[in-house]
C-alpha cells in the first residue's frame, strides 16, 4: 500500500469516526437485529489527482429487498463537505479518478444491464454515461496515465454456455443439463460453484474515441486462451 493510499485511508477513517462517535442522547441498550440496517460500511477510498477530494463507497442493507446497496460518495480532504454521487437502486463500486481529475468512473449493472459495466461521471455535472458494453461484464479496470484508455478485466463467459440474450425456447435443454467436465486445476469457487470454460481476460477500451464518437468506441481483447489475467497496471 502506497503512502497516498495510506493517507486517504487515514482521512476517511477520521471522517467515519467523526460521524459515528457523536454522543447519544439515550443510554446504553442491547443491540437489536434491526440495528443492522443502520450500519454503514465504508470502502475503497480513492484520492483525487489534485488531492482535494476522496471518493469512496458506502454500503448499507435494505430491509425491503433483503439486499445490500452500494453508492459512491466523495468527501473534501478537510472533511467539511460530503457529496453523494450515486443514488440508484443498483449498486455502484470501484470509483476511480481519471488522471486529469475531469471524470470519476465506477462499475455498475444499473439500468437493467445483465452485467457490470464501466460508467463515466463528469465532475462538471450531468448524469453518468455507460462507457463499456462487453459480454460477461467488467470486474476490474485501470486508467492509463494519459487518461486516454482503460484496461479492463472482463469475465468472459463459457463459450459452450447458452447465450443469456437468446430468447429462443430453452425448456428442452433445461431438462437435460450438460455434465460437468473438470479439465482445469482451479475448477471450483466458493461463490460461483463449478467452473467450466469461463475466464478472466484483459481488454483495452479507448476513452478518447468514445468521447469523440460514442458509437465507434469498442473494447479490444488483449489476452486470450485457457488462462486468467487480473490486476492490470500501467
Amino acid at each position: 500500500m502506497g503512502p497516498r493510499r495510506r493517507r486517504a485511508l487515514a482521512a476517511l477513517a477520521a471522517l467515519v469516526l467523526g460521524v459515528t462517535t457523536q454522543p447519544s442522547a439515550q443510554g446504553k441498550r442491547p443491540l437489536a437485529v434491526d440495528n443492522l440496517y443502520d450500519v454503514r460500511e465504508f470502502r475503497d477510498p480513492q484520492r483525487s489527482p489534485d488531492g482535494k477530494w476522496v471518493a469512496y463507497t458506502v454500503t448499507r442493507a435494505i430491509r425491503e429487498t433483503d439486499k445490500n446497496d452500494t453508492d459512491v460518495w466523495m468527501v473534501s480532504w478537510d472533511g467539511q463537505e460530503r457529496i453523494r454521487l450515486t443514488s440508484t437502486p443498483d449498486s455502484e463500486s470501484r470509483p476511480r479518478w481519471s488522471p486529469d481529475g475531469r471524470f470519476l468512473s465506477f462499475v455498475s449493472s444499473r439500468q437493467g444491464s445483465s452485467s457490470a459495466q464501466v460508467w463515466l461521471l463528469n465532475r462538471t455535472g450531468g448524469e453518468a454515461v455507460k462507457l463499456t458494453d462487453v459480454k460477461g461484464g467488467v470486474t476490474d479496470y485501470a486508467w492509463s496515465p494519459d487518461g486516454q484508455r482503460l484496461s479492463l478485466v472482463v469475465a468472459v463467459p463459457d463459450p459452450s454456455a447458452p447465450d443469456e440474450d437468446d430468447k429462443s425456447d430453452k425448456s428442452k435443454d433445461a431438462k437435460t443439463p450438460k455434465p460437468i467436465v473438470v479439465d482445469r486445476y482451479y475448477f471450483k469457487s466458493d461463490a460461483g460453484g463449478y467452473l467450466r470454460g469461463e475466464r478472466s481476460h484483459l481488454y483495452l477500451f479507448d476513452v478518447a474515441a468514445y468521447l469523440a464518437d460514442p458509437g465507434k468506441a469498442k473494447a479490444e481483447i488483449l489476452t486470450a486462451g485457457p488462462f486468467n489475467e487480473t490486476s492490470p497496471a500501467w
